[in-house]
């Protein structure tokens, strides 16, 4: 049975992520698109063969030939169109951060459940083959006992120039390199080790007034199971090397270039060392962002499908949000936050 998607925000990361994988997940189609603009909708609509273009979202929300929408908008109006689809009977997937408070995040999770509608948010790099490599060795435990996680997703530009647009506005963006780029590592370290962030210590490179917005973000975190991790994210590294690492009492394990975008000309890689096993396996395929969020989608197709748990359920999303918030706060001021 085909399931019939809707995107509402027609910018950049459609162009790059979500409009591709719709068109490459399987039993799935894209039927309508959702700009402010007109024109931006219909180009949209044109560029990845939906059928309808619309610039009024209650018209759209109202098709009853859809069934699931992306919510792909600025951050903040995130909670306000994500709870007007669930009043109008649509599961939603939305863009991380799902809301800017815990409130909104709240909201968001009491519409779906009153609507009897899906709650879903993107973390694609939980779909790397990889990456679900390394949550079945944790699990295996043949890596012993873990001791440290570091991770790293960085991208390259000047002083100022990360940052643009909406994404450069507190009040819209709520922050910068924390929700642009270090939820995505923190959120795979929730993944692979099946575990929960419980503290975390932040420093940033935000300046305020001059630079409200951090570019740079240095967090160490625990987990609930007593791992602690580090891990760095921000958009002033050129030359970035966007790795996994765990360190086991038996193996080191590294998932190389295997966080965010591939870099062009490098390989893929999960290498386990120790004094008995060296392992080494490539990934050439299948590692694009939008070939992780095809599958992301066909797993949000099938909880729909058989009602069943989603993998990235808002609840999940929500928890991402206080981890956020607590490396604001810690950043902010200089202290160790703990986290419910």
């Amino acid at each position: 049975m085909v399931h019939r998607w809707g995107i509402i925000g027609c910018g950049a990361f459609v162009e790059r992520g979500m409009g591709l994988a719709l068109k490459a997940a399987a039993d799935t189609k894209l039927v309508s698109v959702h700009s402010r603009s007109p024109d931006k909708a219909q180009a949209c609509a044109t560029k990845y063969k939906a059928e309808r273009a619309y610039h009024d979202l209650d018209a759209m929300l109202a098709d009853p030939g859809l069934d699931s929408v992306y919510i792909a908008t600025p951050n903040s109006v995130h909670a306000a169109q994500a709870i007007r689809a669930a009043q109008a009977g649509k599961n939603v997937l939305c863009e991380k951060p799902m809301a800017l408070t815990l409130q909104d995040c709240e909201r968001m999770i009491e519409s779906a459940a009153r609507n009897n509608v899906k709650l879903g948010v993107v973390f694609q790099n939980r779909y790397h083959p990889a990456h679900v490599e390394a949550r079945s060795y944790v699990a295996s435990g043949k890596l012993g006992s873990i001791d440290l996680a570091s991770a790293q997703l960085f991208r390259g530009g000047a002083r100022g120039r990360g940052y643009r647009g909406w994404r450069g506005d507190p009040e819209i963006a709520g922050s910068g390199a924390i929700v642009a780029q270090q939820v995505h590592p923190l959120d795979l370290m929730r993944f692979v080790l099946d575990s929960e962030i419980e503290e975390v210590h932040a420093m940033s490179d935000a300046a305020p007034p001059e630079r409200p917005l951090e570019e740079m973000i240095y967090s160490l975190v625990k987990f609930r199971n007593g791992v602690r991790g580090t891990c760095l994210s921000g958009s002033l590294v050129p030359r970035f090397d966007n790795d996994f690492l765990l360190y086991g009492s038996q193996s080191k394990m590294t998932c190389k270039g295997t966080i965010g975008e591939p870099a062009p000309g490098r390989g893929q890689q999960l290498s386990i060392e120790s004094d008995i096993l060296d392992t080494k396996m490539s990934f050439q395929r299948d590692t694009s962002v939008p070939e992780k969020l095809s599958r992301l989608v066909e797993d949000f197709n099938q909880s729909v499908r058989e009602n069943s748990a989603l993998g990235i359920s808002g609840e999940n999303g929500m928890q991402m949000v206080k981890i956020a918030l607590a490396m604001a706060e810690s950043a902010r001021n200089g202290k160790a936050v703990r986290i419910d």
